[in-house]
């Protein structure tokens, strides 16, 4: 086992220690570039802000062709409405008691460990914020001002006139059971344009919950399943690779499942949005990481420096058109 080595890891005094956090701190987030983006991105939308409130331009274009009458045009308008994004602040942050981290090789280890473990904090975070919002399902989305997973959402995004679509089965259905599967995946394809048309969705996630993760994945990957009857087997229609299986650790129920149109998600349709206020520039440095050295209040009273990490987050949910929530069994 490799040995510490006091020389390189105890820092030499309450500012050596904080710089060597930033310098740790900068490493773990330039790191985080090259990673593979989270479930959060992958299936949905996330982004920065220059803003404490964003407003947000909802709009499909489902553009139909008519005959042009008396050589008149028709013309949709590209974000006619659009809804509000708010951040808030949140926090967490690291201490240490000074005499430990420049006496101790161990303590000192911890103290340079703990700014990846804050970059981690921040992605578990994110995951979490929106598997929460998921599961809850009262927040309203901005397409038509109803839940996000809702039997009658409108077409048009304004009322019944063109049509309604629905995205929630309340009905448990188990999501390792091909019948299942092929049966949502049918339902979903009846989403709505905002002409009253089929948008032509078409499902190729499946998002679950850790429990369901293993089951689903092999049965995916199986060649040959049992037949409807149960009687004889049949190829399996989906280990083709058209339906990928994201593993959604961050959810709490263990059977609810969800259904992605990830393709449509890509064309600007996402279930939801998440926005981090971007703090950069002069004045703002501050406002992120606080530092607490031996001149603070806090080190006065308690003899510990520490790190506060102050984020600022909003998310809200879009369009209903590219996720289907089903309850599991």
């Amino acid at each position: 086992m490799a040995q510490l080595n006091p020389a390189t890891l105890l820092p030499t005094s309450s500012q050596d220690a904080l710089e060597m956090y930033d310098e740790r701190y900068l490493a773990a987030t330039t790191a985080l570039l090259a990673q593979p983006q989270t479930w959060v991105g992958e299936l949905g939308e996330e982004h920065t802000t220059p803003a404490l409130s964003t407003k947000y331009p909802m709009s499909i274009l489902s553009l139909k062709y008519a005959e042009t009458i008396a050589g008149e045009g028709r013309f949709k308008t590209i974000g006619e409405k659009d809804v509000e994004l708010t951040v808030v602040e949140y926090d967490d942050g690291v201490e240490i008691d000074l005499v430990k981290l420049l006496t101790n090789t161990f303590s000192a280890k911890r103290w340079a460990d703990a700014p990846a473990a804050m970059v981690q904090a921040e992605q578990i975070f994110k995951l979490r914020l929106i598997a929460a919002a998921l599961e809850a399902n009262t927040a309203t989305c901005g397409w038509d001002g109803l839940a996000l997973f809702h039997d009658a959402h409108y077409a048009n995004g304004k009322d019944s006139g063109k049509g309604t679509f629905d995205n929630y089965q309340a009905t448990t259905k188990d999501v390792a059971d091909l019948t299942v599967l092929e049966a949502e995946l049918t339902l979903m394809a009846a989403t709505l344009d905002t002409n009253g048309d089929p948008l032509g969705v078409s499902g190729n996630a499946i998002g679950v919950p850790y429990q369901k993760f293993r089951k689903l994945t092999n049965l995916l990957k199986q060649d040959f399943v049992p037949s409807g009857a149960g009687t004889a087997t049949m190829r399996n229609p989906y280990n083709d690779g058209s339906l990928t299986v994201v593993r959604m650790d961050q959810l709490t129920d263990p059977d609810d499942w969800y259904i992605f149109d990830t393709n449509l998600i890509a064309r600007g349709v996402p279930p939801w949005t998440l926005a981090k206020l971007a703090l950069q520039g002069p004045g703002f440095d501050s406002l992120s990481l606080r530092r607490f050295d031996e001149n603070s209040d806090s080190f006065k009273k308690t003899g510990k420096i520490g790190v506060s990490s102050h984020i600022y987050y909003g998310s809200k949910f879009l369009f209903p058109h590219a996720i289907r929530k089903v309850k599991g069994a």
